[in-house]
């Protein structure tokens, strides 16, 4: 990457985090609206795959209002968990409803912690605001443990062309309608765009398996439209 290109990415990064902290007062309640409330499922799902064991160390990544990090202590109250997000407004939000966590502001393409420091490290709707996705990539390798599992939830494109009409007509056209109604933010017109430049899956585990990762698995919801991506380190 030149060094133009580079500050064009920190630029953009700079503009998502600074949308996200502006609509973090709004965020829970137009997740679940408009993904019709089956967000916590997706989670769930998520946290099943991610194999997380009694005693290991999560950081939850891109943790927003904790909801991943809720749903976590439920399936798992022996782990020992801890939140990060670029979003400072995002970040007093988790701390408020769980105060026993550790949480850090933290940019997933320069994580302040040591290498080989978690077990398990889980985004859910967060890797799509990494702009430079191989950097982000690298870092989760970095600070992940060898044999330790990252698990990405992340809403994705259909490719099949049929589904992939339908989602486009929700995504580009009701959804900002939906959240407009709610939030004059730009934040409902970003979020079609983010995901119709997500990698299709072939490019994604390209990605992934250039950072390092191996055991690559992809599974997906509701036709494609969500993808749970588990690797290994």
């Amino acid at each position: 990457m030149s060094y133009n290109e580079s500050i064009k990415e920190q630029e953009q990064s700079k503009k998502i985090q600074e949308m996200f902290n502006n609509i973090a007062d709004k965020y829970d309640f137009l997740n679940g609206l408009l993904s019709f409330a089956l967000d916590n499922n997706w989670r769930r799902n998520a946290i099943r795959l991610a194999n997380i064991k009694p005693g290991n160390k999560v950081l939850d990544l891109a943790c927003g209002t904790g909801d991943m990090i809720t749903e976590i202590q439920k399936q798992h109250p022996d782990a020992v968990i801890y939140g990060a997000d670029f979003s400072v407004n995002m970040l007093h939000i988790s701390q408020k409803k769980l105060e026993n966590i550790p949480f850090t502001a933290a940019d997933a393409h320069n994580l302040p912690f040591k290498d080989n420091s978690f077990d398990r490290l889980t985004i859910a709707f967060g890797f799509r605001n990494v702009t430079d996705k191989a950097r982000g990539l690298s870092e989760l390798y970095r600070v992940i443990k060898q044999g330790g599992i990252v698990c990405i939830l992340e809403l994705t494109r259909p490719e099949n062309k049929l589904t992939s009409f339908f989602y486009r007509l929700y995504f580009m056209h009701i959804l900002p309608l939906i959240g407009g109604i709610f939030s004059s933010h730009k934040a409902y017109k970003y979020l079609p765009d983010s995901v119709y430049h997500f990698p299709k899956h072939k490019e994604y585990k390209k990605l992934i398996e250039d950072a390092g990762f191996k055991n690559i698995h992809f599974k997906t919801l509701v036709f494609g439209a969500v993808t749970i991506a588990v690797m290994e380190k």
